[in-house]
């Protein structure tokens, strides 16, 4: 069985890129970014005040009182305008400084009579501006690439002007769930089925992302119908995901299926949950194979098929690893495992930090655990975890 570390690296370095394209700025938040991107203006791009106040003219500890000779807001241009010592202009947040200005004081800082501003607190010179270029320089970078897209970064770009972007296509997605026991939550139960509950996490996780993510439906157990159906599959979408169908019984022909079609790149991890996991390839699309049990589905999913997408979709190796922290263990576990395990825990704020709580029933069909964990607890192979040891949590947030 291969280490889950080796699976992961395997994965990351072995997985190339799809193709670029430019895409409006809103459609492209949660992708990569494929180039780098130049700042094209200075920001901010003139000075201008931080404040609703006033900007003063002149050396402001030598005099107590100034004249108000203009009125300038945000929008407005104060090209015409030029204050002289003692003299003072009424300007709004973002507004441009007139030339001669030497601070701009608070609104709230001042009393206005007759048209002759009095300050009752201390001022210095320089206060209250914002100068041309101190957030951004021209020219210099404004975003890396192998970035995903975040709304942040969206707004920034569109700050310097940029109404389309470069980056890495979506990727499509197919998802599958197997097994003749399965039945869609609209139809009756009945005796020896159960509910599909695995694709249902499975594109609900991936709706979440840019990518374009089509639901396969259910597979029979059936070799001829299963073959079928990822032959057609492979023609239109970059990955196939499924879940159920890998492991050794006679009913599980997925991995059968992608030896026959394509290329049976590994199976079997030495983790728990999760052990059946397979990757594989029909021509250039990649088929990503899930155990049935909701747990493994999860945890395989999380942690080997989400850095997979994001390795695709045009992330560094280093941005597409699970990320994960580390925090004290609020349990003990003496019993060794030959696998390594994926816990499902709850993280607690405490005054040494956050702990991480073993939930019951850890079995790999519990899916009400997943519903209750924060995260999940990485136990290495042949390792015990005595109270207050330092252990790798990964956060569950769903993302892709």
């Amino acid at each position: 069985m291969l280490d889950y570390y080796d699976a992961l690296q395997t994965l990351l370095t072995e997985l190339a890129l799809i193709d670029v394209e430019d895409r409006p700025l809103l459609e492209a938040v949660g992708l990569v970014l494929a180039e780098d991107v130049m700042v094209k203006h200075d920001a901010p791009l003139f000075d201008n005040s931080a404040m609703d106040g006033y900007a003063l003219g002149g050396d402001v500890e030598d005099y107590q009182q100034w004249h108000i000779v203009d009125r300038i807001a945000a929008g407005a241009s104060a090209a015409d305008t030029v204050l002289a010592t003692g003299q003072a202009a009424r300007i709004f947040t973002g507004a441009p400084i007139p030339r001669g200005t030497t601070t701009v004081v608070l609104q709230e800082n001042t009393q206005v009579e007759n048209g002759v501003l009095k300050i009752s607190k201390t001022v210095k010179q320089g206060q209250n501006i914002r100068f041309q270029g101190e957030e951004l320089a021209k020219g210099t970078c404004l975003l890396s690439a192998k970035q995903c897209l975040t709304p942040a970064m969206i707004a920034m770009l569109a700050s310097q002007g940029y109404a389309t972007v470069r980056v890495f296509k979506p990727l499509t997605i197919c998802v599958f769930s197997t097994g003749n026991e399965v039945l869609e939550p609209c139809q009756p139960l009945v005796d020896g089925k159960i509910y599909d509950a695995n694709r249902y996490l499975l594109l609900s996780w991936l709706k979440q992302s840019a990518h374009q993510i089509t639901d396969g439906g259910i597979l029979p157990d059936n070799q001829e119908k299963t073959e079928q159906a990822l032959r057609k599959a492979s023609q239109n979408f970059d990955v196939i995901i499924t879940s159920g169908g890998v492991s050794v019984g006679e009913e599980d022909h997925v991995r059968a299926a992608i030896e026959q079609l394509g290329k049976l790149v590994f199976w079997k991890l030495a983790i728990k949950p999760g052990k059946p996991f397979a990757w594989g390839e029909i021509n250039t699309t990649k088929i990503f194979m899930l155990p049935g049990n909701p747990v493994s589905s999860l945890v395989t999913f999380q942690q080997l098929v989400v850095p997979a997408i994001g390795k695709l979709a045009g992330k560094t190796i280093e941005n597409a690893q699970p990320r994960s922290v580390q925090v004290k263990a609020d349990f003990s576990i003496s019993k060794l495992q030959s696998r390594r395990e994926f816990l499902r825990v709850n993280l607690i704020s405490s005054e040494e930090g956050f702990k991480a709580i073993l939930l019951a029933n850890q079995g790999s069909a519990m899916l009400s655990t997943c519903v209750k964990a924060d995260a999940l607890a990485e136990v290495p192979p042949e390792t015990a975890v005595s109270k207050g040891d330092f252990i790798k949590v990964y956060r569950l947030d769903y993302k892709v």
